[in-house]
């Protein structure tokens, strides 16, 4: 389920940025960084809502979430845009992408932290309303 909730974000993400990078690469970040951790955020939250967490294993469990998306993302963006991405136009791959997108890159991977413990407090809020 973990994984299946980060597809889809990923995608989201990817599409999203896709597109907004055409029209212009500030609007790519800004859009990134406001539309997704909407999106992050719920499915954060909604993982530890199936997954019906309860006591200490709430934080543990969000840390474990949050290092397993941190380390997809990571190597999703790093098989796509330095791989991926250049092969489908025609280029060589692109090993300084993680360079070229500091510091972007990085705050989006700070972001997935912040949004798996905001999101468990939320949780934890609502569950014992």
């Amino acid at each position: 389920m973990s994984i299946q909730l980060f597809l889809i974000g990923y995608v989201i993400a990817t599409t999203v940025g896709f597109v907004t990078y055409y029209i212009n690469i500030k609007l790519m970040w800004i859009t990134i960084f406001t539309l997704m951790p909407v999106v992050f955020g719920y499915l954060f939250y909604l993982y530890l809502k199936k997954a019906k967490c309860i006591g200490p294993e709430i934080l543990k469990e969000t840390n474990r979430l949050v290092i397993l998306w941190i380390v997809l993302s990571f190597l999703f963006d790093a098989l796509f845009y330095i791989l991926m991405v250049p092969i489908l136009f025609n280029q060589k791959p692109n090993w300084t992408f993680f360079i070229d997108q500091s510091p972007w890159i990085w705050l989006n991977y700070t972001t997935i932290f912040i949004l798996g413990h905001v999101s468990r407090f939320i949780y934890l809020k609502n569950i014992h309303e």
